[in-house]
């Protein structure tokens, strides 16, 4: 059987996962059930969806009768067709009730017809006759004598019948629930329909009324004058009729409406109305707010689980009948007792009912002494405020408060009861998404049994429980969601309606085949018929070889370790199913279980490692050998319990290996050991138990792997040892011992002197650690531990390693960090496990950018005299002080000046810049950026040169001509003085 639990996490037609490890058994099996089994049920169609289902309880055989839009069918237990009434299309000459009453039709109705009505004379009463009421001809009735089906007859009187007072105007076209009770002589029909303007202002039907048929047979008379919604409210305030049944003092409505009738956002609730039938009086109607409720446990509010109180509020569907013994003793009330069982769902104040479900059991003499109870609160002396309630029905008033000893004046008018009434979830709210539209409960044997029909096009079936619920059975019947509309066919048999189909649903469950094992199918319930047939589980009638319904046989399904080392003492662990019964304390090693190996050799049963599931015994085989099979016989004899095991099981892929050691690596670790160290060899991986020693020193196993063919390995961890030295290793498995001559060196400690820098970049940066063996260490971690910040980041070492240096990465920062701030931290650096804290501060910077030449082609062109190179960067200044920068110019180091936003560095002294350039490098923290070329602009030089020869030039000529005057005048200088001699 399969627990709701087990069922719903969520519907087990998810395939349960397992989780196994290397050596251990899962711990269930990974089906017990599968929920996706088809199977075929048999169903009857009709044209249109059925509405309504009737049954014919006391016809021999049973007769079901559906009733869908324009038609009435019958049909027989063989799903067979006995005889269809039309009732439309009222403009149909087929239609056999709609010239029957000489009823004009309204040309604004609809030419077809709902059925809104179908119900069969009470079991007390012996007439044959089937009542139908529709959606059309003012909602009058027809009865339908099933001896003689073809003769509707009308139950509609012309002269008693007006346009303001209709007694024989029964449905609403909005829907209407009816019961019929036996009373006296005569039937008594209890009418709830939900209404509006139009259909009580024409040919008035009510929303409460009680009615009987006339003895002349053609019509009806008001047995109360009725209840009917105020005209105000009723085209707002809609009453949803659900379900309707009788007990032998009260007829019960239930519906889903909003809780106050002026709010049209108010939530809605589930109500439950109540009228008497030996006195049917309208000052006598009760109604109580039903709720279906999942309180968790206080033990888990106290653990701090977020489980919280739920509501759900809105009716589904409901059942009238009884609990089977278990379930009445775990609801405290006696199995005759009356009991309401409802499907609820969470509605939301727009009407949009959530997919998730929930199942309330309400015995009914508890809700009839919560009634009674809130009349007398509302009668009796108090301060307490509270409500007659009924608004919608009747003028709201508060309730008077008086004594009502000797006065029956405030008992005596409709009340509503001002304290719902709760029952818990049988469920606890386990049904997340799964919507229940349909149910029926019947007893077989002490159970309760449970049939819902979901949204989904599912049936499921279960034993109702408050303590563990049983699910025996969860199937599709298709892709068609399951109609509210369901019936009781018979005490083996029930109907549920989908659309146009009705099914014939098996009460004990549709078959056996879902059950995937042989222990969950006889561990079925009892009525189910289920037996082990060769592999599946089936009913007797279906098994064609051996049905077993006693016993199950062992099942291996795995075996562990594969292979065992030679000489060694190997526990070999089975795992599978039925190792022993579920009654038996323990398995009974040597007696009841023998394992035997095809070697000839036993395998002694361990009987404190072993259950149903899982089977250790341990074997010793002296000489190599391969695939071989291991059996497995048990034979339990009688057992408490609903089966024994008894059988035999086998399995084979057993082999007995030589394991061998042919490398280690690395072959050498620190003192302070902490070294992951690999051994590689042949059947490395047989056996249970490892042990490896360096020396006298325990080597922590972390890893075993199977590579290829027979090659497997070891990782496992070094422990600290006292003095440096070459030491001998030492395997054994499962207390065979490895031969082997590797050794393993212990060498001297690591030792960190200085880590440069002491920042970093959010994106992480070089780290150099300077220091001395520190090639002795084979894994290194930079680890780094935010100020005010729980975790520690960490990033491998893959960098360079030298005794003396190691070069490596700080881990990113993955932190959000401000534009202009830093984050402060300890860096450390962990070397084979062993960690080594940095007493200096660590900052973390936002990352930067070195920019390169912003020129085209990412050269710099300088200009004559120009003796300063300079490019831009972004946020270098902030670490400026803690890393190093440089620049170079055709690998000459300048000196680099770092300003906020820009580097400058002036060209060292006589350093000749070619005419092609000199490329330019800048250097962060050991981390170079080639950021373009600098050289001499070419079209700068050439008009210098130009300027230069033109000014000469100039100059020559200026002087040619200023040393021509001079000569003119000292010439005429010359002559002159001539002159002045002569």
């Amino acid at each position: 059987m399969v627990t709701l639990t087990a069922l719903l996490t969520i519907c087990m037609w998810i395939q349960t996962q397992t989780a196994s490890g290397e050596n251990s058994c899962p711990s269930a099996p990974s089906k017990l059930v599968d929920f996706d089994v088809e199977y075929s049920v048999p169903y009857f169609q009709t044209n249109k969806a059925i509405q309504n289902i009737a049954v014919n309880l006391e016809s021999p055989p049973t007769e079901v009768y559906l009733g869908s839009q324009n038609a009435i069918v019958a049909f027989s237990n063989s799903m067979t067709k006995l005889w269809e009434v039309k009732t439309g299309p009222l403009d149909s000459p087929d239609c056999q009730t709609c010239k029957a009453c000489g009823i004009e039709s309204d040309p604004e109705d609809s030419v077809d017809t709902d059925n809104e009505v179908l119900l069969f004379e009470p079991v007390e009463v012996s007439l044959p006759y089937l009542y139908v009421c529709g959606s059309t001809q003012r909602g009058i009735c027809f009865f339908i004598d099933t001896s003689d089906p073809l003769e509707p007859k009308c139950l509609y009187k012309r002269t008693r019948n007006s346009p303001d007072n209709c007694p024989d105007c029964v449905a609403s076209p909005l829907g209407t629930k009816v019961t019929i009770v036996e009373q006296g002589a005569t039937s008594l029909f209890f009418v709830a329909a939900s209404v509006n303007n139009r259909v009580t202002e024409n040919y008035p039907r009510k929303s409460i009324s009680v009615i009987r048929p006339l003895a002349t047979e053609d019509g009806f008379e008001m047995v109360i004058n009725g209840m009917t919604v105020l005209p105000s409210l009723r085209d707002t305030y809609k009453i949803d009729y659900i379900y309707s049944f009788s007990t032998r003092d009260y007829v019960y409505f239930l519906s889903l409406q909003r809780e106050i009738p002026s709010k049209s956002n108010s939530p809605f609730e589930t109500r439950l109305g109540r009228l008497p039938i030996s006195s049917p009086e309208l000052w006598l109607y009760r109604e109580v707010v039903l709720e279906c409720r999942f309180e968790p446990k206080r033990r888990r509010r106290r653990i701090g689980t977020r489980a919280m109180d739920i509501v759900y509020n809105g009716l589904q569907a409901a059942h009238f009948g009884h609990a089977g013994k278990d379930l009445a003793d775990e609801l405290r009330v006696d199995v005759k007792d009356d009991i309401l069982f409802g499907v609820f769902a969470k509605v939301d104040k727009q009407g949009v009912v959530q997919k998730n479900s929930a199942l309330c059991a309400f015995p009914l003499s508890k809700v009839n002494h919560a009634i009674e109870v809130g009349v007398e609160a509302c009668c009796k002396s108090g301060t307490e405020q509270l409500s007659r309630g009924l608004c919608h029905f009747q003028q709201c008033e508060n309730c008077p408060h008086e004594s009502s000893e000797g006065n029956d004046t405030c008992i005596h008018v409709p009340t509503l009861v001002s304290k719902p009434y709760y029952r818990l979830d049988l469920f606890n709210s386990q049904m997340n998404g799964v919507l229940f539209t349909s149910v029926l409960v019947s007893t077989i044997g002490s159970h309760t049994v449970g049939h819902f029909g979901t949204s989904d096009g599912r049936i499921l079936q279960m034993i109702l429980s408050l303590i563990k619920p049983v699910v025996f059975a969860n199937y599709s019947l298709g892709e068609t969601g399951m109609s509210r509309t369901a019936a009781v066919h018979s005490k083996d048999s029930l109907l549920f309606v989908a659309g146009n189909k009705v099914f014939m649903v098996p009460s004990a469950g549709p078959g056996c085949a879902h059950f995937l094992t042989c222990s969950s199918c006889l561990m079925a319930p009892l009525f189910m018929n289920c037996g082990w047939c060769s592999g599946n589980c089936t009913r007797k009638d279906e098994c064609a070889s051996h049905w077993d319904k006693t016993s199950c046989a062992p099942v291996i399904t795995q075996f562990f370790p594969r292979t065992a080392p030679v000489g060694g003492e190997t526990e070999l662990t089975l795992c599978g199913s039925e190792f022993q019964s579920p009654l038996r304390p323990a398995i009974i090693g040597g007696k009841t279980h023998v394992v035997t190996v095809s070697s000839g050799n036993l395998c002694a049963v361990l009987p404190e490692k072993s259950n149903g599931k899982r089977l250790v015994c341990k074997i010793q085989e002296n000489m190599p050998n391969h695939e071989l099979s291991i059996t497995l016989e048990v034979h339990e004899g009688e057992v408490e319990g609903p089966y024994s095991i008894e059988g035999t099981a086998q399995i084979s892929g057993f082999s007995v290996v030589e394991p061998s050691i042919t490398d280690i690596k690395p072959d050498f670790g620190p003192l302070f050991g902490g070294t992951n160290i690999t051994l590689t060899g042949k059947y490395l991986n047989s056996g249970i138990q490892r042990d490896i020693l360096f020396g006298d020193e325990k080597c922590t196993i972390q890893k075993v792997t199977e590579e290829t063919g027979d090659l497997s390995s070891i990782i496992c961890n070094t422990s600290a040892a006292n003095v440096v030295d070459e030491v001998p290793v030492k395997v054994s498995i499962d207390g065979h011992k490895v031969n082997t001559t590797k050794k393993f060196s212990y060498k001297e400690n690591p030792v960190i002197t200085s880590l440069d820098p002491l920042c970093s970049f959010q994106r992480g940066s070089k780290l150099v650690i300077e220091g001395q063996n520190l090639n002795h260490a084979h894994q290194i971690l930079v680890q780094f531990t935010p100020k005010n910040y729980q975790a520690t980041l960490q990033k491998v070492c893959n960098g360079t390693r030298h005794a003396t240096h190691v070069e490596c990465w700080t881990p990113a920062l993955p932190v959000e960090m401000p534009e202009e701030n830093f984050v402060t931290g300890m860096i450390s650096v962990e070397m084979d496990g062993k960690r080594y804290k940095w007493r200096e501060r660590f900052d973390f910077y936002p990352d930067a950018e070195v920019i390169h030449f912003e020129h085209e082609d990412k050269t710099l062109l300088l200009k004559p005299g120009d003796s300063e190179v300079s490019l831009h960067h972004k946020k270098l200044n902030a670490v400026s002080k803690c890393m190093n920068i440089s620049m170079s110019i055709g690998n000459r180091l300048c000196n680099v000046q770092v300003l906020s936003n820009e580097l400058t560095c002036r060209i060292p002294k006589g350093l000749v810049i070619p005419t092609e350039g000199l490329p330019v490098r800048v250097s962060v923290n050991r981390e170079d950026y080639d950021v373009g070329t600098v050289a001499y602009d070419k079209t700068n030089t050439s008009i210098v040169i130009a300027g230069i020869a033109l000014g000469i030039i100039a100059a020559l000529v200026v002087g040619a001509s200023l040393a021509l005057i001079v000569m003119k005048h000292l010439k005429a200088k010359k002559q002159g003085e001539k002159d002045f001699i002569d």
